[in-house]
């Protein structure tokens, strides 16, 4: 009996690196279209085909579109965070330098990869409640990181301080990409960063 095709090596790549090769594949893909053209235009035979897979490789990782749309969102946006807590880390222990660091890697990161910040600030449905997921995120390690500065943010105080900061840096990224405003990268970085330091500054006289 042969070897279950389930199992079985294709030119030496083993079946589990071939699917994760495709869900890659698959979720940048998605990141593509719904930048490109809105999520009206994100079918299932519409991603497989900018994926270069067959839409029946489609359901051997994601159940429907929006499995597939919030889960690129979720990895892509831990993936910038981390990128910016490592930026952290490696500034001086002074609040705006390290709010310039985090802000400069996300905004270098977009620069480098244009499709990758319009699917972000995208307006897709599906993707509303993780946005507010990543606020969240952002705001838990605001708390953490403020402790490093000398600026102590309880949960209530940088969750209040994200939501202010994320929704100017949208409209200023979304302005940058679109060419609505003549902005550039390093400027725009400066002003979410100000905007960052000094309302983590002044949040904990105002925000209790």
């Amino acid at each position: 009996m042969s070897e279950p095709e389930a199992t079985r090596a294709y030119r030496g790549v083993a079946p589990a690196d071939r699917r994760a090769e495709r869900r890659k594949r698959l979720q940048n893909a998605v990141i593509d279209v719904v930048a490109d053209e809105g999520w009206s235009a994100a079918t299932v035979r519409k991603v497989a085909a900018t994926a270069g897979v067959g839409p029946r490789f489609f359901y051997e990782s994601f159940t429907d579109m929006t499995d597939l749309v919030t889960t690129a969102y979720d990895e892509l946006g831990a993936t910038l965070l981390e990128r910016a807590v490592d930026a952290i880390a490696a500034a001086p222990d002074e609040l705006h330098a390290k709010a310039r660091a985090a802000v400069g890697a996300i905004v270098g990161a977009v620069e480098r990869n244009p499709q990758q910040g319009r699917f972000l600030i995208s307006d897709a449905p599906p993707l509303a409640e993780r946005k507010s997921a990543f606020i969240r995120s952002a705001a838990d390690e605001l708390a953490k990181q403020s402790d490093a500065v000398g600026t102590r943010l309880d949960s209530r105080q940088a969750e209040l301080c994200a939501v202010v900061v994320m929704a100017g840096a949208v409209e200023l990224v979304r302005g940058w990409l679109d060419g609505t405003l003549d902005i550039r990268p390093d400027e725009l970085t400066e002003i979410v960063a100000s905007t960052l330091s000094t309302l983590t500054a002044h949040m904990p006289t105002i925000g209790r």
